[in-house]
């Protein structure tokens, strides 16, 4: 009996072994901030951690398909990714506002660190999952 395998093995166990981490790394990250934040890393917002809790069950939902080279897990891989851009730079909007609203005088301090949030850092590490989600999929006729 032959398995048809929608690409390569060694690929999707790759990006399946990377995107169960990043489905890890959000979960975890969500579930701190449901539960009131960890002091000045990670704050407190219950919407803020059920999104991120949607994000992990996204990335987490493709990860048997990756590992099998199904085009199924691929396109949870490619949701998750889409989620963590959309939350992403949602956030890096946010950073931008308050350092627009320091430098017009509105604001009285400004740090990017005190302002850089969790979602934007785990954003940067789910590129190079992007990178490799975009590769396989270029050459896909829509």
């Amino acid at each position: 009996m032959t398995e048809t395998r929608d690409f390569e093995i060694v690929k999707g166990k790759t990006m399946g072994a990377y995107a169960a981490v990043l489905g890890v790394l959000y979960f975890a990250v969500g579930v701190v901030e449901v539960l009131g934040g960890a002091g000045e890393v990670i704050p407190g917002d219950l919407f803020g951690g059920l999104a991120l809790v949607v994000v992990a069950a996204t990335y987490l939902n493709g990860v048997k398909g990756l590992f099998n080279g199904e085009h199924k897990g691929l396109s949870f891989l490619l949701g998750g990714l889409f989620l963590s851009a959309v939350f992403g730079v949602l956030y890096l909007l946010l950073l931008g506002a308050d350092g627009l609203m320091f430098l017009l005088g509105e604001a009285e301090e400004f740090s990017v660190l005190a302002g850089l949030r969790p979602e934007v850092v785990v954003f940067f590490l789910s590129l190079p999952l992007a990178y490799q989600a975009w590769a396989l999929t270029r050459e896909v006729t829509w």
